[in-house]
């Protein structure tokens, strides 16, 4: 694929995520020679890239796929095992591998953690995989630390990770608490809580999976997950003890792909990172490590990843 125009499909492009590729596209100027955006109810919805209203089509199924070299798959893991079930040609790369452990099927890729050789030759029809953004986060940090270190974390994730519909659960539930309104065996109340649940769980091994994937490390990372009733914006609180020096530690994040390490407290709310290419991260250093404070837009994180692969895969990224 290197050196050419390619013809990319992307697959969900009215959610959260498939709309930051298509904006993220554009702004890059990244070299296609056909771009066609698809979702499962088009409606004759058009997404806003720059200065451009792309057009929305019909997702029939897999065979619509046949005809491009690439396909972008910011779709929910059942639709996905379909199209690849399907084989229907062109190169994947798969937002929903986010939510998932690790297989032998998927080739999972980021900034600063892959090398330039793993993508340069991928098999057609091979999956490449977008690791979940905290598990991207926490790998980025973990490989500046060192292998001496040991770590846990905790990650709050807001209701934007979950796209659209959860954002929209959050905004009618906040209504319905603030009116006396909700049904409280209705469901889980997110408006106004903090909690874990089955899916959460679920969650906590995907990403502690991914972490070792990515560090190529055998000792899995403790994790805790929550849901925050926050509307956009996620954070992980990433405890570290290591043996460095704790002022070469604070040098290294500094110069951590996608970190932007800051000194302001007042600048590492999620707010603050809404709308940010990299996580805000404030350090707390002792004698023995290190509490690093992290903020990050999920989706736009994953957006980014997305579209770092499919420069990487044209020789374009300047990344390695």
């Amino acid at each position: 694929m290197a050196g050419r125009e390619l013809a990319i499909a992307l697959v969900g492009a009215t959610g959260t995520v498939g709309s930051q590729i298509a904006e993220l596209i554009v702004q890059r100027n990244f070299p296609y020679s056909q771009l066609k955006l698809f979702a499962r109810d088009s409606s004759d919805r058009v997404v806003e890239a720059g200065d451009r209203a792309l057009p929305v089509h019909h997702f029939t199924g897999p065979d619509v796929l046949s005809t491009f070299d690439l396909a972008f798959l910011a779709i929910p893991n059942p639709t996905v095992r379909r199209i690849i079930a399907a084989r229907p040609g062109p190169l994947l790369i798969d937002l929903s591998a986010a939510t998932s452990p690790p297989d032998d099927r998927s080739l999972l890729l980021a900034p600063g953690l892959t090398g330039r050789e793993q993508i340069a030759r991928p098999e057609r029809g091979r999956l490449l995989a977008v690791p979940h953004p905290a598990a991207q986060l926490i790998a980025t940090i973990l490989s500046v630390v060192g292998d001496d270190a040991s770590a846990a974390a905790s990650i709050m994730l807001s209701a934007s990770a979950g796209g659209h519909e959860s954002i929209s659960e959050l905004f009618q539930q906040s209504a319905d608490v603030l009116n006396a309104r909700l049904d409280a065996d209705d469901k889980i109340q997110v408006a106004f809580n903090v909690f874990r649940s089955a899916e959460t769980d679920q969650l906590c091994g995907a990403i502690a999976g991914q972490v070792q994937a990515l560090l190529h490390k055998s000792e899995p990372i403790l994790l805790n997950i929550v849901r925050v009733p926050a509307f956009h914006g996620s954070g992980v609180a990433l405890f570290v003890r290591t043996t460095r020096p704790p002022e070469n530690l604070s040098h290294s994040l500094r110069s951590a792909p996608g970190l932007i390490v800051t000194d302001n407290e007042d600048a590492t709310g999620f707010v603050d990172a809404v709308g940010q290419e990299g996580a805000i991260a404030r350090v707390g250093l002792n004698d023995t490590g290190a509490t690093i404070w992290c903020t990050f837009d999920a989706a736009r994180l994953a957006a980014l990843t997305a579209v770092w692969i499919a420069e990487a895969l044209t020789g374009i990224s300047e990344f390695d």
